[in-house]
């Protein structure tokens, strides 16, 4: 009859390793691993390259009246231009930080940097139209050049990007709500799919912000 002792350190040592991979944070792997999914990034490659087409009328518009370009470029606030942009790259960088905490298995802090995100990107949809108001009641409507009405419809499309992206945030903030020590591979796909799409839109403000207020 095998020794009981024996059996018992025997399964002890089998069933530590399951135990530990249960409760350790699941870590991407360290060379070939891309974030998310490829229908993802599909998205986001067409999502940029349609702005793409936009940023490239810009800049044909641009050499084409230099003058007026630079004349809407000044008339805009680089106050409200500076605010928003540090509202966006504030959100991402919780965003990010969110993703590498929920991995190392800090649930808790990731969902309160998720929590930060969201009230950057508040602060974003509050701002941006308080700054149209600003230009309109100066005068500086879509009508009046088409540097305005590119002003007018990118900005426009990209806050409706960030209205989608705060909606994204909250599902990711219920996802990490359901992750218990560390998140499965499902789930870390789909962290890595929204926190993608977040960075989509801070790219693509970046863009703007460089193209309306700092191309002179």
């Amino acid at each position: 009859m095998p020794d009981t002792e024996s059996l018992t350190a025997t399964t002890t040592r089998e069933e530590a390793p399951r135990t530990a991979s249960r409760v350790r944070p699941e870590k991407p792997p360290s060379r070939g691993w891309i974030p998310g999914e490829w229908g993802i990034w599909v998205f986001i490659l067409t999502d940029f390259s349609v702005f793409g087409g936009y940023f490239g009328t810009f800049l044909v518009l641009r050499g084409r009246q230099p003058g007026v370009f630079r004349a809407g470029s000044q008339a805009l606030s680089p106050t409200h231009g500076a605010v928003n942009t540090v509202f966006m790259l504030t959100a991402s960088l919780c965003v990010a930080l969110a993703i590498r905490s929920v991995r190392e298995g800090r649930v808790l802090t990731a969902q309160k940097l998720l929590v930060g995100a969201g009230l950057c990107g508040a602060a974003f949809i509050v701002n941006k139209p308080i700054e149209w108001a600003g230009e309109l009641a100066a005068g500086h409507g879509p009508h009046q050049s088409d540097f305005f009405q590119l002003y007018y419809l990118l900005t426009g499309i990209h806050l409706l990007h960030v209205i989608v992206a705060m909606l994204v945030v909250a599902l990711l903030w219920r996802k990490v709500r359901k992750v218990q020590v560390a998140p499965t591979a499902l789930q870390a796909r789909y962290l890595e799919n929204g926190a993608s799409f977040w960075h989509l839109v801070d790219l693509i403000w970046m863009v703007l912000f460089a193209l309306f207020y700092l191309v002179r």
